[in-house]
């Protein structure tokens, strides 16, 4: 019975020999198993760290690539909203191309002649010829832009749309106050001339009216008293742009 649970024992084990009651080792009648060989995929340290770099490289690139697209959604977002506001500026009504040539045409030619001047003027004066030319040729486009401008103002600049209104109303009142004047002392001329050529034909006899004289003397008059209303306009719009400035100076 021993010897037979050897046999057992050792066949259960799968050896190719048995052992028998006395201590003997024999080889079994059946041919030994082939062990099964298991081969273990076992990266090597060079490769786990080529491994982890090539995830971290690919991460970073990914990470890269998004915040990229992100940027150029946004400057795309951008380019359609400053498209979609430039055309909304346009006065259906309103032709741009002669008036958009006219208006460069008439920056240009200020440019070119004030290239000589003094440099305040050479610096001032095209804008404001290229301003002023828009508003003529192009005035539903302008008055679009001004309206935008004034929203723009009063979202972050109010106080200086309040200083800015205030300024055009001042200068508006001193406008119409000086155009009074003006009229008056035009009125004032006129009536000296008339007095003065009716007294001198009072005293000589002469006809002043007939002979023309008194009108040459009153378009003299007329002419002086232009330039003294042009001077006046002058003198209210560099003061009106020297109050702007300073209150845009106060501004900052």
């Amino acid at each position: 019975m021993a010897a037979e649970s050897g046999i057992v024992a050792n066949a259960a084990e799968g050896s190719g020999s048995w052992t028998s009651s006395s201590g003997q080792t024999k080889l079994s009648i059946y041919p030994t198993p082939i062990p099964e060989v298991i081969l273990l995929d076992t990266p090597s340290a060079l490769e786990k760290r080529i491994g982890m770099v090539r995830r971290e490289i690919t991460g970073y690139y990914t990470g890269v690539h998004s915040k990229a697209q992100g940027i150029i959604d946004r400057w795309i977002s951008v380019e359609e909203k400053v498209e979609t506001r430039i055309k909304s500026f346009r006065d259906p009504t309103e032709p741009l191309n002669p008036g958009l040539l006219y208006t460069g045409i008439s920056a240009l030619t200020t440019s070119v002649l004030t290239r000589s001047r003094a440099l305040p003027i050479r610096i001032f004066l095209p804008p404001t010829a290229l301003a002023g030319a828009f508003m003529y040729f192009l005035p539903g486009t302008t008055s679009r832009v001004g309206a935008y401008t004034g929203e723009l103002e009063e979202r972050y600049a109010p106080r200086f749309r309040e200083i800015r209104k205030t300024s055009i109303a001042h200068s508006g009142i001193a406008w119409e106050r000086a155009k009074e004047s003006a009229v008056a002392g035009r009125e004032s001329v006129n009536k000296g001339v008339k007095s003065i050529v009716e007294s001198i034909e009072q005293g000589t006899g002469l006809n002043l009216k007939a002979m023309g004289w008194a009108q040459e003397v009153k378009k003299e008059a007329q002419s002086v008293a232009n330039v003294v209303q042009k001077d006046i306009k002058e003198a209210i719009e560099s003061k009106s742009s020297s109050v702007d400035s300073e209150d845009s100076k106060r501004l900052v």
